[in-house]
């Protein structure tokens, strides 16, 4: 049985504990196998197999036995995707940041989580990224109205009222209807666009990229310190992560 610190929750670590011997067994596992392995009372492991069952972390067989659900399995194959795109992106974002004398990153993009996974910095040495883990905000970065615009406006709207609209900056976007426009634009597109939203100075664009299943899982883009986002500068940058967004996806298997 673990020793639980005083400063964790103490029914997580045992439902966690219950998972881990799931997990080691290799098989299913009945109500008496688990509480006489965890060192927990029947009626215990009974009420936290029931809240895991809940949550599809757990399931029972016919027979009572329990075994591991499959959320477990799709938290799995989230978190797999998230290593293997940083190993199978890395080496077009190099490109990329060279290509636009940029800085280039990409992104996950799910359940209205926007995370940076990675990113390469460009020539001029100037980082102007976030962390690689830190969380972006969703209507003041391009990531994040990248991800609204896969989403219904009635969703995106939704969305936007439970996480509220922090202004960051003079050009944040406050509004709903503001974010809506942009994100129409954005559908017809393929790309989307900062403009110093989040940070002052800052301008960037990310495209969609595609898994094997045709989902968008993930955005790649550029950020810097462009003058404008209307010159030939920025249009070059525009055209360089879409085909950097498209390059990716093939390298994940995704298919026309």
């Amino acid at each position: 049985m673990i020793n639980h610190s005083p400063k964790t929750n103490q029914s997580l670590g045992k439902a966690l504990e219950l998972l881990d011997l799931l997990a080691g067994q290799r098989k299913p596992m009945s109500l008496a196998e688990l509480s006489k392995a965890s060192g927990y009372p029947k009626s215990t492991t009974h009420l936290l197999l029931s809240t895991l069952r809940s949550y599809d972390y757990v399931e029972q067989q016919a027979d009572g036995r329990y075994f591991l659900g499959m959320r477990l399995y799709e938290c799995g194959r989230i978190v797999s995707g998230q290593w293997d795109i940083s190993e199978v992106a890395r080496p077009f974002l190099e490109q990329l940041a060279e290509q636009t004398e940029a800085s280039a990153v990409v992104s996950y993009l799910g359940d209205g989580h926007i995370l940076n996974l990675d990113q390469v910095t460009g020539h001029s040495g100037v980082q102007v990224l976030s962390e690689v883990g830190t969380q972006l905000p969703l209507h003041a970065t391009a990531q994040g109205k990248l991800y609204l615009s896969a989403q219904s406006d009635a969703d995106a709207c939704a969305i936007l009222r439970s996480r509220g609209m922090q202004t960051f900056t003079p050009h944040t976007m406050t509004t709903q209807d503001a974010v809506l426009e942009q994100l129409e634009q954005i559908r017809r597109n393929g790309y989307a666009i900062e403009n110093g939203e989040y940070k002052i100075g800052l301008r960037a664009v990310c495209a969609p990229v595609f898994d094997r299943d045709g989902k968008t899982r993930y955005a790649v883009g550029v950020v810097g310190l462009f003058r404008y986002i209307n010159s030939r500068e920025f249009d070059k940058a525009i055209a360089a992560t879409q085909s950097c967004a498209q390059q990716i996806s093939s390298a994940l298997g995704y298919r026309l």
